[in-house]
């Protein structure tokens, strides 16, 4: 083997030895009292407490989201539901369907056109009486 395969082995075994003591020193609890570590600790609460608001907010938003298309398929439901009694009333009300529905019950449609009364104003001397 030449120089360079050796040297390449060599610094395989001990990147991977090295490696294996990070997960171990994860694993092992004892990278938590490292001075590095508690250096980063208040930035590392920070981030963390960002992350919840974040999360927090997400959920808070997608729910509303849920509400608000919720709310706008009842509104078209209840849009299409006016539309329906609205056409429904309009029918009934006809003069033709009111007559239709009134034969049976002695009511008759009135064939004098109609005229307005207007109630005579009596005056004495420019008063007004009552």
């Amino acid at each position: 083997m030449s120089r360079k395969s050796r040297k390449q082995q060599k610094n395989r075994k001990s990147d991977d030895s090295n490696n294996v003591r990070r997960v171990m020193s994860f694993l092992g609890g004892s990278f938590l009292v490292k001075e590095t570590f508690v250096k980063q600790f208040p930035f590392i609460v920070t981030i963390t407490v960002l992350l919840m608001v974040l999360i927090t907010n997400t959920y808070i938003a997608e729910s509303r989201t849920r509400e608000i298309a919720s709310a706008n398929k009842q509104l078209s439901d209840l849009r299409a539901k006016y539309v329906e009694l609205k056409a429904n009333i309009m029918e009934a009300s006809l003069q033709s369907m009111l007559v239709k529905k009134l034969e049976g019950t002695g009511i008759k449609e009135s064939l004098d056109p109609l005229f307005r009364i207007e109630e005579q104003n009596n005056t004495n001397d420019g008063e007004e009486q009552e």
